[in-house]
């Protein structure tokens, strides 16, 4: 045995590492090309949703009869959101179209395509800094990651997005640390203007990333060239920068909202529909998004029914308003089964699992490497790292809660995708303190989790996707 692997060294992924990416990419493709359609969370009505922006660029009118089959029996379309994946989907599938008849695989290539984009991206930066390796190389341990860049949904462009912001932050060289630290402010204005359109991305995307977001901004705050031991406490001519990053992405977000209010005077963005009560029209044209919804969903699920007649709701809905407790989530429904299990591999509509015990190892692994990250991070690191530590924790944790509360209060979801801000939040708190990490140890957890996972993706989700 060589000893020598055992001595502490900083962590830094490992070359093979890049194979295993790769050997993912292409197991997504696998997913993408081998599974029919519609054997996935919900894909019909994101597949419904990227077509129709292959011939418009604008949202469709509340009611609009042509948009009818993108509602689900909830009353919900994909349409009637602020995401951009949808668009950005539907005018990919149109400049393939010459080369890709089939929609639903044009469509589907979209997501592999970000997986191969970032990876790319990755590869060709580490040949400067290997450890920017360290922003991806944690998607290689569960295939659940995977896998939604195997189907066409909301999830994949979001993480993909959250990556590429965590790299902006850490990575000391990037065109947004460039433009923080250069002295005249225009100089490298592009990097701050690449910052406020990723940002302002992130605000229109799936509300789970809100909490990526607010750890961005805490660690942005707390981040030593922000903070000044002398008076004045912040750096202000790095706050002005911020600032106008800020600027960008509210423009950014304003816009995608103004498309709402333009075509139905209305939009569904975290309730700012409310603006129709300053113009005084609140009675004429807000709520008409929740008429509809209310004219097409299935009984169980209407509006109406979850309002006025709530025991004859759907069961899993609205259980804190049937008198179940907070806890009952998990004692009753067993919610924190039902996302570890969706976190590391379940395929399908939730119903294509592994067996127990591939769990039950996962977990176990999972278990002692976080066991060591506590040990490496309360043994070694200083003040630096427990702030960056506090702000990833709160963050994550979250994340996690706000699933747990939404499943309690609305309907439950329990579903590991929503765990995915997590992501770019670990990535980049690992790459910043990776000096504190034993490099064999968190390789070799790697390595074992990508396998456990080519085991899953291959065995369980590949050879079962269409036995449903």
């Amino acid at each position: 045995m060589n000893w020598s692997l055992l001595k502490f060294s900083e962590f830094s992924p490992h070359p093979l590492l890049k194979i295993a990416l790769i050997t993912a990419i292409l197991l997504s493709l696998g997913m993408a090309l081998k599974s029919d359609y519609n054997n996935h969370p919900d894909e019909i009505h994101h597949f419904l949703a990227a077509k129709y922006y292959k011939t418009h660029f604008l949202p469709p009118v509340i009611g609009d009869p042509a948009v009818r089959d993108t509602y689900s029996n909830y009353g919900v379309s994909y349409l009637n959101y602020h995401w951009i994946e949808y668009f950005l989907a539907g005018k990919f599938a149109l400049v393939v179209s010459p080369l890709i008849a089939d929609e639903l695989v044009a469509v589907r290539l979209f997501n592999v395509l970000l997986f191969a984009i970032l990876t790319a991206f990755f590869l060709f930066r580490s040949r400067e800094d290997p450890n920017l390796l360290i922003f991806l190389c944690f998607f290689l341990i569960s295939p659940q990651i995977w896998y939604i860049f195997g189907y066409i949904n909301n999830d994949a462009f979001a993480l993909f997005i959250s990556i590429l912001t965590a790299y902006q932050i850490g990575f000391e060289k990037s065109s947004f640390n460039k433009f923080l630290e250069a002295s005249n402010f225009f100089s490298k204005i592009s990097g701050g203007i690449i910052f406020g359109v990723l940002i302002g991305v992130l605000l229109t995307l799936k509300t789970n990333y809100f909490t990526f977001i607010l750890f961005i901004f805490l660690w942005l705050i707390f981040r030593k060239s922000f903070l000044k031991s002398a008076k004045p406490f912040i750096n202000r001519p790095i706050f002005a920068k911020y600032i106008f990053a800020a600027i960008i992405a509210l423009s950014l977000l304003g816009l995608r909202i103004g498309m709402d209010f333009y075509v139905n005077g209305e939009t569904n963005f975290v309730g700012l529909s409310y603006i129709n009560y300053i113009g005084g029209n609140f009675a004429e044209n807000q709520n008409k998004l929740l008429k509809y919804q209310d004219e097409v969903a299935e009984y169980p699920y209407k509006p109406s029914t979850l309002e006025n007649d709530l025991m004859n709701s759907d069961p899993p809905m609205k259980l804190k308003a049937k008198g179940l407790s907070y806890f009952g989530i998990f004692t009753k429904w067993k919610w924190h089964e039902m996302a570890f299990r969706s976190t590391f591999g379940t395929y399908g509509y939730m119903d294509i699992n592994a067996p127990k015990v591939f769990y039950l190892v996962v977990g176990a692994v999972c278990f002692a490497f976080v066991i060591f990250l506590f040990y490496s991070f309360f043994r070694f690191a200083g003040i630096e790292t427990f702030t960056q530590f506090a702000i990833f924790s709160i963050a994550a944790f979250l994340t996690i809660f706000v699933s747990t509360y939404l499943s309690w209060i609305y309907a439950i979801q329990a579903q590991g995708r929503y765990f995915f801000p997590i992501l770019g939040m670990f990535g980049l708190f690992i790459y910043k303190n990776r000096r504190y990490l034993h490099n064999f140890i968190v390789n070799a957890f790697i390595f074992i989790t990508f396998l456990l996972s080519v085991y899953s993706f291959v065995f369980i989700g590949l050879a079962r996707i269409n036995s449903r």
